[in-house]
């Protein structure tokens, strides 16, 4: 039985989440909170977020990735994410489940997987569905262009046309039709995008 808040940050690419979260971890509300990500969050976890995000994994169907994201996630609950709420510690992860959905059943064209989806989230997350989403809404041409700005390396995802990421985006807006959550432009300057955010953590809290 899980006691602590389990709040998840999605979002499209350049849509200013993972900076957002870094901030807030640093602020006197933040350092209540335990901030992770996905995929990844543990060891091994982060073994397969380099295997499913490594140019090998480029031309691989969404059937492979779906397995893989479920696969880490199985492992970042288990050990890090659970353990967490059941000492009642809140918790903020940079992604979850909305992104398999919106990334691999609507971006790979997968909605075959749709029902799937459902039944595995049913199975892995009986422990614990999240309490609440923050969606990042970008304008995928605004968030591409950000993501072309920075100097780090550029994941097989982040180099996939408009296209993708406009579907992308349509999926995650259909996902949060089945979830309760909350949605923050963030096409506006990364300031008012905090601030943004922390009155929805502040409202859910």
């Amino acid at each position: 039985m899980k006691h602590g808040k389990f709040i998840v940050v999605d979002g499209g690419e350049g849509a200013g989440k993972t900076a957002v979260l870094n901030w807030f971890a640093k602020t006197p509300l933040g350092k209540k909170f335990l901030t992770t990500h996905e995929p990844g969050g543990t060891e091994f976890a982060d073994e397969i977020r380099t295997l499913a995000l490594s140019e090998k994994a480029k031309e691989t169907p969404a059937e492979t990735q779906f397995g893989l994201m479920w696969a880490a996630r199985a492992e970042h609950l288990e050990h890090k994410i659970l353990p967490a709420l059941a000492k009642g510690k809140n918790v903020l992860c940079d992604r979850f489940d909305s992104a398999t959905f919106a990334y691999q059943i609507y971006g790979q064209k997968a909605k075959r997987l749709e029902k799937l989806f459902w039944q595995t989230r049913e199975v892995f997350l009986r422990k614990c569905e999240p309490d609440f989403y923050i969606f990042f809404d970008v304008e995928p041409k605004i968030g591409l262009a950000r993501v072309a700005a920075r100097k780090d390396k550029k994941t097989h995802f982040d180099q996939r046309d408009l296209e993708f990421h406009k579907k992308v985006r349509a999926g995650f807006l259909k996902f949060l039709k089945n979830v309760p959550h909350k949605i923050i432009d963030a096409n506006q300057s990364l300031e008012a995008v905090k601030a943004d955010f922390l009155k929805c953590v502040k409202m859910f809290l």
